[in-house]
């Protein structure tokens, strides 16, 4: 389970990659977020927002500063293709989701996806549905980020 990036933005075939420090257990496919108080990346959790979302890891690994972890920013344009935690249907397109963890997205229908979402944690809205309802579905769509949390620093400038 994990995020996966459908198309890049523009006529971009490869999209940008940085190296940044990690704390935690950073997942391969898995969301990170920018820790402005240590200057590393984590993994997201439930809580994310869109001010501390950064983009995806392509590496997995544990421990903290000494490793480093190749990162796909997030920017706009970009789709991803999102691992759900209930079953899927089309009731979930057009809705923000909240994620469960950050290798996959808490599917429920209701005001912004679900009870629990706000408009600051529902960061992934869903464009489309693609594969079967049960098992192995999942949602198409972009991650709603904003600036206003990653303090401007050599790792949060990219």
């Amino acid at each position: 389970m994990a995020f996966k990036l459908v198309r890049s933005a523009g006529s971009v075939h490869e999209p940008a990659v940085v190296s940044l420090p990690a704390s935690g257990v950073v997942h391969a496919g898995g969301v990170v977020i920018f820790d402005a108080a240590t200057n590393y990346v984590s993994p997201a959790s439930s809580a994310s927002t869109s001010t501390n979302i950064l983009g995806v890891a392509l590496d997995y690994t544990q421990g903290k500063s000494e490793y480093m972890v190749r990162v796909i920013p997030f920017v706009p344009g970009q789709l991803w293709e999102a691992d759900c935690a209930n079953a899927i249907s089309t009731a979930s397109v057009l809705l923000r989701h909240q994620l469960v963890d950050d290798v996959s997205v808490r599917n429920i229908t209701g005001a912004l996806g679900g009870a629990g979402e706000t408009a600051s944690t529902g960061i992934f809205l869903a464009y489309a549905v693609t594969g079967i309802s049960t098992g192995s579905g999942k949602l198409i769509g972009r991650f709603l980020q904003s600036e206003g949390g990653i303090k401007t620093s050599a790792y949060a400038v990219l």
